[in-house]
């Protein structure tokens, strides 16, 4: 089981190939609350045209927790401890949400590991009534745990007319992700996502990019993509039909094929 270290706490990632291929590398990064298995369809999509790897964030999943992860910055050095142990210099980033965000401060504070980024159902900037909500978040998770934010961020995610589509053997694996995070980790993380913004930062971007939104995503919007795209020099925009905020789970195939027509279009 792999492991990287970064400030003597350990990140769990996962390898489709710890041989080491030849295929160029796409790191995934998760949502908020969740682990690296929330990619394993990805994974299994992508695995014959990329090394794929995906971490966990601190306090999720198998990584150690630290209350360093309440900057943004600090959770891009994960990422780039997560290359260094997998001993990859460059690689394609594919944020979800708070991975999303993650991804964008790679893009523009280590330019250099960056080969393109695809940014999903995330945004640039936090809106005002967003921070307010997120101390809420947070107070709660403090006082209950995790388990009390389950059925709120559930329906948050999945929304009226996508929840319908699942049933609980389809929304147990979520659920628990969300359960199974550290109290320590979600706040960290949780603190990051609160002070994001950095719309003012993106236009130093310069790896080929694919944002994606989903038109149902309750948390971010289509006007969040939609700012995001604008934001970055010559982003592309995908818009996903019927998709809330984990569309990689909701509409797994439409997700792929615009990642998979991104990737032909720059050539990888």
């Amino acid at each position: 089981m792999p492991f990287a270290t970064l400030n003597g706490h350990r990140l769990h990632y996962t390898d489709s190939d710890p041989g080491g291929s030849t295929r160029p590398v796409l790191l995934f990064l998760h949502a908020y609350t969740c682990h690296a298995g929330l990619w394993d369809g990805m994974v299994a999509r992508f695995a014959d045209r990329f090394r794929c790897l995906a971490f966990d964030l601190p306090g999720h999943g198998q990584s150690d927790a630290t209350d360093a992860a309440g900057s943004m910055g600090y959770l891009a050095e994960c990422a780039v401890a997560v290359l260094d142990a997998a001993d990859v210099a460059r690689a394609h980033m594919c944020g979800l949400s708070i991975g999303g965000m993650i991804a964008q401060h790679l893009g523009f504070s280590h330019a250099d590991r960056v080969a393109s980024l695809v940014l999903a159902c995330t945004t640039g900037r936090l809106a005002p009534e967003a921070v307010g909500l997120w101390d809420e978040r947070l107070a709660a998770i403090r006082a209950r745990g995790l388990w009390s934010q389950v059925h709120s961020t559930m329906e948050r995610w999945y929304g009226q007319g996508v929840m319908d589509r699942f049933g609980p053997g389809d929304l147990d694996p979520i659920a628990r992700m969300i359960a199974t995070t550290t109290v320590e980790g979600a706040i960290a993380c949780g603190r990051a996502v609160r002070a994001h913004d950095v719309l003012q930062r993106l236009g130093g971007i310069t790896a080929p990019t694919l944002v994606i939104g989903g038109d149902l995503d309750l948390s971010f919007p289509p006007d969040h993509p939609e700012a995001l795209a604008s934001a970055i020099a010559d982003a592309r925009l995908a818009m996903l039909a019927g998709a809330g905020h984990l569309a990689p789970v909701q509409t797994p195939d439409a997700f792929a094929d615009a990642m998979a027509a991104f990737y032909d279009r720059i050539g990888v």
